[in-house]
């Protein structure tokens, strides 16, 4: 039978070139489809061999992928390209780098919070100007519900976020901070993708 090095090697032969320095042409024979698919045999046993030992890997591959080609909106019959340029994007990734984007973006979310509290109150006051104001009406039902006009804006200015929930997002992002240093992060996340692992594998 067949190994990939005699496969190799017969091709070699047949490739090789005559006296004149030209190739020759030949009529492929029974020995040449049986390098040809030793060949082919063995590059299957190796994209399976690698599938198999990177089952984790693959799945978060096409999970992915998947996200991909949903947000390009990709078809069958459109190019794949786009979904696949963003994967290889993140596999070059440095891990270092992937480490320090996760760190930052932790605290920036907690920094996020402060905008978005501060544009909740931003849009709550303009709502409540615009009812005094009778530039944006208020439905039946609703002044019904809230037994009238200044019970449902009593209502409204009670969803605002107070001075002292502000305080404590500032609170928080600092405590974050200390505790979740990169390093401490970086530990984390390796821990978790070991757990991950052992477990999956």
């Amino acid at each position: 039978m067949m190994n990939l090095k005699s496969a190799v090697n017969r091709f070699q032969f047949r490739f090789n070139k005559d006296t004149k320095g030209e190739y020759r042409n030949f009529k492929p024979n029974k020995e040449d489809v049986d390098a040809m698919n030793c060949i082919l045999t063995e590059l299957n046993n190796r994209d399976e061999k690698a599938l198999q030992k990177n089952n984790l890997v693959a799945k978060l591959l096409i999970y992915q992928y998947t996200q991909n080609i949903r947000h390009y909106g990709t078809t069958v019959l459109s190019d794949f390209n786009l979904a696949n340029i963003d994967l290889c994007k993140v596999l070059e990734y440095p891990l270092e780098s992937m480490f320090k984007s996760f760190h930052n973006d932790i605290h920036n979310n907690q920094l996020n919070k402060l905008i978005e509290n501060s544009d909740i109150n931003d849009s709550i006051d303009k709502k409540v100007a615009d009812i005094r104001i009778g530039k944006e009406g208020v439905e039946e039902f609703v002044l019904a519900k809230y037994n009238g006009l200044e019970n449902y804006i009593i209502h409204l200015e009670s969803e605002k976020i107070t001075e002292e929930q502000q305080i404590n997002v500032v609170k928080d992002l600092r405590d974050y901070k200390k505790a979740f240093t990169f390093e401490n992060t970086k530990d984390k996340l390796k821990e978790m993708v070991a757990n991950y692992c052992n477990k999956y594998n």
